[in-house]
């Protein structure tokens, strides 16, 4: 299964801010569009993710100013991205393995979904249920 399937299943709007907005701002956007990441941006290219863990650690290291810092930070850790063609099971692996909840998907440098180990397993589930089915109808009319 790829990685392609799921997106277009999904159809979701990847919302994403430039690397100048502010906490605060990614904090609106979140409550807004009931969402729990955005996608940080340098023009039109993909810099970066923002979630709201980050939001509460940011508030837990400086609670007095934390609304105003940009939602880029330059030192985090790199982006763990994905791309259509990618297979899910691996895109999965690397999830767990990393401790990710959102990995963007994108394609040619522009973001065309976004995947989180729910929507993964959920994804499979189905395939398999359909898959389970087919191999019932087929048994049964096989005999």
């Amino acid at each position: 299964m790829k990685v392609q399937e799921l997106v277009q299943q999904k159809n979701t709007i990847v919302h994403s801010v430039q690397e100048t907005a502010t906490v605060s701002d990614a904090a609106s956007l979140f409550l807004a569009k009931n969402i729990s990441s955005v996608l940080v941006c340098k023009g039109d290219e993909v810099v970066g993710i923002f979630t709201k863990n980050d939001f509460l650690r940011r508030y837990l290291e400086s609670p007095s100013d934390f609304a105003k810092q940009p939602v880029h930070n330059p030192n985090a850790r790199p982006l763990f991205s994905t791309t259509p063609n990618a297979d899910l099971g691996a895109v999965l692996s690397a999830m767990i393995e990393r401790g990710l909840h959102h990995v963007p998907v994108l394609d040619g440098g522009k973001a065309v979904g976004m995947v989180t180990p729910i929507d993964i397993l959920l994804h499979m589930k189905e395939v398999l249920h359909f898959e389970n089915e087919q191999l019932i109808q087929y048994i049964r009319s096989s005999s």
